[in-house]
C-alpha cells in the first residue's frame, strides 16, 4: 500500500496550510485562505466516503425502481422519471422515496459538510 494516500497528504497539506502559513499571511487572505482549507477538508472526506455514498445511493434507488441491474446515472434519471410520473405520489411509495432521499442525502451531508448532521 502506498502512504501516504491521497486523503493523508489533502490533510498534511491542509494541515500546514492552517498552523504554519494562515498565521503568516496579511489579514486580507485570511478568508481565501479558509476557503482553500475548507475545500481540502471536503476532497479528503469526499476521497475517503464518496464511492460508499454513491453505492449506497444507487442501492437505495435500484430498489425503489425494483431493478438491481441499473448503473447510478441509469437508477437516477429512472427515479426522476417515476417521480414526474407520480408513481411515489401516495402511500408506501412514497414513505420508500422519501426514506431513500433521506439517507442519500445524509450520505453526501456526511462528506460535503459533517457538521450539519444531526
Amino acid at each position: 500500500m502506498n502512504r501516504p494516500d491521497a486523503r493523508e497528504l489533502l490533510h498534511i497539506a491542509r494541515q500546514t496550510l492552517l498552523q504554519e502559513l494562515l498565521p503568516a499571511l496579511p489579514a486580507d487572505k485570511r478568508y481565501l485562505t479558509l476557503m482553500v482549507a475548507n475545500a481540502m477538508a471536503i476532497a479528503g472526506r469526499e476521497y475517503q466516503a464518496a464511492s460508499g455514498a454513491s453505492a449506497m445511493e444507487c442501492e437505495q434507488l435500484q430498489a425503489l425502481l425494483d431493478d438491481r441491474q441499473l448503473s447510478l446515472e441509469d437508477a437516477r434519471n429512472g427515479v426522476a422519471a417515476a417521480i414526474r410520473e407520480g408513481r411515489f405520489d401516495a402511500g408506501d411509495e412514497r414513505d420508500r422515496l422519501l426514506e431513500a432521499l433521506h439517507q442519500t442525502t445524509l450520505a453526501q451531508l456526511a462528506i460535503s459538510n459533517p457538521k450539519a448532521l444531526p
